[in-house]
């Protein structure tokens, strides 16, 4: 297991990817926020989980 920042990620991949603070605090609506979700999302080669505790990031299509 590896765990690291998104910034740190970029250019890696992995099989698994978790991103547990895909919260509204933490990726707000913006360009710095959608890019770096953009690299987290892209760094999974087999499954992508993103979880939130509070308030999801409005970047990402949330049902429920």
């Amino acid at each position: 297991m590896d765990v690291c920042e998104v910034s740190e990620a970029k250019g890696l991949e992995f099989d698994y990817v978790i991103v547990p603070d895909a919260d509204a605090a933490s990726y707000p609506g913006d360009d710095e926020a959608r890019r770096a979700l953009h690299v987290a999302a892209t760094r999974a080669m087999h499954q992508l989980w993103f979880c939130s505790v509070g308030t999801p990031s409005t970047l990402l299509p949330w049902e429920g």
